[in-house]
Parts: C-alpha cells; structure tokens; sequence
C-alpha cells in the first residue's frame, strides 16, 4: 500500500522532526537532522527556529537539539489513561517480578498501538514512563494481535485498508489475507503468541483485558529475549498472565 502524500510537507515535517528527536538517545545538531530527514540545511533551521521559539524544542550547551517543555504540556492533557495505569501497576510488577520476563499493557488508539504501563524485566520493582516504540507494531506484536482479534472482522478489515503496515523482521506478517486468519485463531484460543515478529529474538505472549461487560478494553503482555523466554513453560505463563489479568480492577 503506498504512502499518503501529506496535506501539508511543512507541519509533516514538523511532525516527523519532533518525532525523529523523541527516539533520538542523545541531542541532535541541525547538521543532521537535515541529512536525515533529507532536506537542506536552511529548511531544517527554519523549522528548528520556529519549533524553539514555541517552546517546542531546547538547546544543550553545544546548540544540539532536543524536545523542549512544551512537548510534556501538551502530553499532560493527552495522557487519558492515568486511572488504567494505576490500575495495572501493582499486579504488571508482580507478574514481572514472578516470570522474569519484561510486562506490558497496550491499547488501540488512532490503530496505532499504545503502551499504557511497562515494566522490564532489568527493574521488575518500578514501571517506567512508557516509551511509544510499538506504535506502528499493532500487526506483529502479541499485545496488537489480541486487540486486533477484539475488533469485529469488518471493523479489522477497515483498519487494514488505512494503515501501512511494516515488515520488520522476516518473520512479520503483513498481508491482511494471512493476518484475518490468525486474529481470527487468536479470538477463539483467548491468547496470541508471537515469535520473532517485531524484534528478532524476541517472543511475546498477550491476553485480553475485559471490562465487567466482557468488552476486551486493552491487552497485557509478557515478552522476553530468546533463551531465557524458554526457562519458563509456556503454561506458567499463561496461567501468570491470567492471574495478573484477574488482579486489574476497572
């Protein structure tokens, strides 16, 4: 499926610079962040300048950029899922801390996959500010596999026709054909189990969480790197998900 042409290069730009410097580990120089995003040096300051002056972007002490105060005002107010976040706290560290595997609670928002609540295996006693590296892996993770199974096969087929969906890995399943059938599988089984999909050595496992009306509202996951993945039965996991699942009030 092709990309859409932006309806507007420059707030695309914008866009895709604010979100080049979010992934970004350390400050970037105007120098390159132009060569990455393809453009000349004077277009990269000009939209630098404009971001900086509204509070968009900072400056270390080298004149590098990174994202500026502004960015977390406006995340203030688009953060909805504090009460989820909280919800799932105490029983995601649990689960973490007893199968030593990293716990992750996702939802579907504008069909990207968002991370609620992450805590990794490194630091099973603390959840982290959830990074958004899986936006775009609603397809191929096990969190996105069991949301995508929630939606009906109409409201799935829609999604599919509007997204783009990336092969990551050569494993990553793609086309919507393959895709129906295994959301479909994952419907019925309750649970979807992925390998090697979004990362290369890495496999995950996800369950639906339901509201009291039975409606799937987000997904809780375990993943863990290949090798020690395996120490814990596939059982065992399951059964740890299903018990974290039962702890999560809302």
């Amino acid at each position: 499926m092709p990309e859409k042409k932006p309806l507007i290069q420059v707030l695309d730009r914008a866009l895709d610079l604010l979100e080049m410097l979010a992934q970004a580990k350390t400050p970037l120089r105007a120098t390159d962040i132009a060569r990455e995003m393809g453009v000349s040096l004077q277009s990269a300051n000009n939209l630098l300048r404009a971001l900086y002056l509204r509070g968009y972007l900072s400056q270390d002490e080298s004149r590098s950029y990174r994202l500026g105060p502004q960015c977390l005002y406006l995340g203030s107010f688009a953060d909805r899922w504090s009460e989820l976040r909280a919800a799932v706290a105490g029983p995601l560290a649990e689960l973490t801390r007893k199968t030593g595997l990293s716990g992750f609670v996702g939802i579907i928002e504008n069909d990207k996959l968002l991370c609620v609540a992450l805590v990794p295996a490194e630091e099973p006693e603390m959840s982290i500010q959830p990074p958004q590296f899986w936006m775009e892996e609603l397809h191929c993770t096990a969190c996105g596999r069991v949301l995508l199974a929630a939606l009906t096969p109409e409201e799935r087929r829609k999604l599919f026709a509007r997204t783009t969906r990336r092969k990551i890995t050569g494993r990553t399943e793609v086309d919507p054909a393959v895709l129906e059938p295994l959301c479909a599988e994952v419907a019925e089984a309750g649970f979807a189990a992925v390998d090697d999909e979004s990362r290369q050595g890495v496999s995950s496992l996800a369950i639906p969480l339901r509201d009291r009306a039975g409606k799937v509202y987000a997904a809780i996951a375990l993943s863990g790197r290949r090798g020690k993945w395996e120490l814990l039965p596939f059982e065992r996991k399951l059964e740890a998900l299903t018990e974290a699942a039962s702890k999560i009030r809302r």
